[in-house]
């Protein structure tokens, strides 16, 4: 199975460095000691289960890392099995529930790394939302993205803004982008009516005729990359006119991130990725990236 590994920063909720080492080890614990009418915790109309893996000591052992999952429990599945034009409804056993597990590691200087296991999966939103509701870590959290300062710069390359796509998965709350007013309302319509689904926004602006639209595009835009916001969107890309030869031109801010693919392991029974080839991946795509993750923690400027 190929995924992505995404790297994140853990701040307070200033988007100001945590001001201790993050206590990731004493969060393993604490969650697997919680009584499971606490470990099961519903936010955002999800509703999320935490656990921890560690890996196994002893010689020979290739670097790996410790790990938290969360997942996210559907008790009611609405899928259907076929076999030769019969169907039936999936029906899960007493006690068992469909779960959409995600895998978080933490390094130094709060740098998490985060793998998702599929679109239903919890994402870095989860981890900040499901940390702060169990309040085992002081003061609260907030996760910002560790993003590439050529996104920044990006910005100022933009003449005229034809495009912009966005798409968010569904466990991020439309507040993330309250200061971006035209993706915070979609965001915000669509979940009314639907619930919690991954929503995907794409408006489209003509190159000649529609400056005004353009330019409050590009302001909404430039709140986004330069902020958190930026670190909870599954998609973020632009296409624009190129201000310095008016050249069309486009640019993902999604992968100028600090991302590493990797391919894991697959469990047989459960066709999800096994945690200690997640856990391996982790520690070798920060090994990978450290020079970019280390010039993504540097203050820009």
């Amino acid at each position: 199975m190929e995924r992505v590994i995404r790297f994140y920063r853990i701040v307070d909720e200033n988007q100001d460095p945590f001001p201790n080492p993050f206590p990731f080890t004493e969060l393993q614990e604490a969650i697997d000691a919680l009584p499971d009418k606490d470990a099961y915790v519903a936010l955002n109309r999800m509703e999320l289960l935490g656990s921890s893996w560690s890996p196994p000591s002893g010689a020979g052992a290739r670097p790996s890392v410790p790990m938290l999952a969360i997942d996210r429990i559907t008790r009611e599945p609405q899928l259907r099995i076929e076999r030769r034009r019969h169907y039936r409804p999936l029906v899960l056993g007493e006690g068992e529930n469909l779960a959409d597990p995600t895998f978080y590691a933490a390094f130094a200087d709060g740098v998490l790394a985060v793998l998702r296991t599929s679109s239903l999966a919890p994402g870095a939103a989860s981890f900040r939302d499901y940390v702060n509701h169990l309040e085992i870590v002081k003061p609260a959290i907030a996760v910002s993205p560790l993003v590439d300062s050529n996104s920044v710069r990006a910005l100022g390359q933009v003449g005229t803004l034809t495009q912009v796509t966005l798409a968010v998965g569904p466990d991020v709350s439309e507040e993330a982008f309250s200061g971006a007013r035209m993706i915070y309302d979609a965001i915000r319509g669509a979940r009314s009516a639907l619930g919690s689904v991954t929503i995907e926004v794409s408006v489209k602006i003509k190159a000649k005729g529609q400056a005004a639209a353009a330019e409050e595009a590009h302001k909404e835009l430039s709140s986004i990359v330069t902020s958190p916001a930026l670190g909870f969107a599954e998609k973020a890309y632009i296409k624009y006119r190129r201000l310095e030869d008016g050249r069309a031109a486009t640019y993902d801010f999604i992968q100028e991130a600090i991302t590493q693919t990797a391919v894991f392991e697959i469990d047989a029974t459960t066709r999800q990725p096994v945690e200690a080839s997640v856990a391996e991946g982790f520690a070798a795509a920060y090994d990978t990236l450290y020079e970019d993750i280390r010039s993504a923690l540097r203050p820009v400027g």
